[in-house]
């Protein structure tokens, strides 16, 4: 992919003189870099081409599209975030092509390490922006799909697992039961889920900047479709790092902050439990030659070893999920 010079950045966006070249920051779903000028230092986005478009149309732009015009209800709303940069011949917005990629910049923040708690403004700022867009409409997004396979393709990626004698083979016997009843009640909520709101849609704690003004919340380039509850727990349960008592704090906040969480009832967490079967669904794939390894998983071994890891922890996870909601049941779930 086309890396630019700082100068040429600079030059797209109508930033001042830099004052040395682009710092790479970090690679994850785009590159990143800090660019340092006479006048003050930016955040710069490169994007890859084949990242984005998962949510939103078959391209990268279409998902870019609806993620910036979200961003600027966020933005209008009030919601702590960035701010972006308008370049000089935008493409869309706040997005510009520079060689044969697209690139967008915000201003940097300065940002520290926080060892305080941020349960409060997360419970908030998950409300406000699930308030930006509410949908109106009732059953879950075809993402959360992927996560229910049939029986017969679990039997099948089972049985070719032990044809082949896989390092994770003999877990399956005992896992398959759970993994079954934990999708038919994914399938179950595909159809009634009532509360579909677009999101941010990527709630992540490395997308929680720290600025000395408070948290800041980044990369909106994520946004998609999602029941408000669900993925509050989610979150939650993400940010709580398996703390039962931080995990509730998260969620008293939300609800404090007008969110509501009554119709998921014992389904609270089940976006955890999504989530699961869909990375367990798509480990097996790779392990098996059925699909390709995305950037993420590693080497075969590694993806060998977390399918491993899922199977042998997935009754347990099943039965802690089912703790926790019963530990925020005077939060007012039916």
């Amino acid at each position: 992919m086309y890396t630019p010079s700082a100068g040429e950045v600079a030059l797209a966006f109508g930033l001042d003189e830099p004052d040395g070249g682009l710092v790479h920051f970090r690679r994850g779903g785009a590159d990143t870099w800090r660019l340092g000028t006479s006048t003050g230092s930016y955040f710069v986005k490169g994007y890859f081409p084949t990242i984005g478009s998962q949510f939103n149309g078959e391209h990268l732009i279409d998902q870019l599209a609806v993620a910036m015009a979200f961003e600027r209800k966020g933005r209008a709303a009030g919601v702590d975030m960035p701010e972006p940069v308008v370049p000089i011949d935008p493409v869309l917005d706040w997005l510009t092509l520079i060689g044969d990629r697209l690139f967008r910049v915000y201003r940097w923040i300065e940002h520290r390490t926080y060892d305080g708690d941020v349960s409060a403004w997360l419970g908030r700022t998950m409300v406000e922006v699930h308030q930006l867009q509410p949908l109106g409409a009732i059953g879950l997004p075809e993402w959360w799909r992927p996560a229910t396979q049939s029986s017969e393709t679990w039997d099948g990626w089972f049985a070719k697992a032990r044809d082949r004698d896989t390092s994770w083979a003999g877990l399956c016997a005992d896992c398959l039961p759970h993994i079954l009843a934990a999708t038919e009640r994914v399938t179950e909520l595909l159809d009634i889920a009532p509360d579909i709101v677009t999101t941010h849609g990527d709630f992540k704690t490395h997308n929680i900047v720290t600025s000395p003004t408070g948290p800041v919340l980044v990369d909106w380039d994520s946004v998609r479709t999602d029941s408000a509850v669900l993925e509050a727990a989610r979150v939650a349960y993400i940010f709580g790092a398996d703390n039962p008592q931080q995990i509730n704090k998260i969620l008293t906040a939300y609800v404090e902050a007008g969110g509501e969480l009554g119709w998921a009832g014992p389904d609270l967490f089940l976006s955890v439990t999504r989530n699961h079967l869909q990375i367990l669904a798509e480990q097996i794939r790779v392990s098996l030659g059925e699909s390709t390894a995305a950037r993420w998983m590693g080497d075969p071994a590694t993806i060998d070893a977390a399918i491993a890891h899922l199977l042998q922890g997935f009754p347990a996870k099943l039965d802690h999920l089912r703790r926790l909601t019963t530990s925020v049941a005077d939060l007012g779930l039916a």
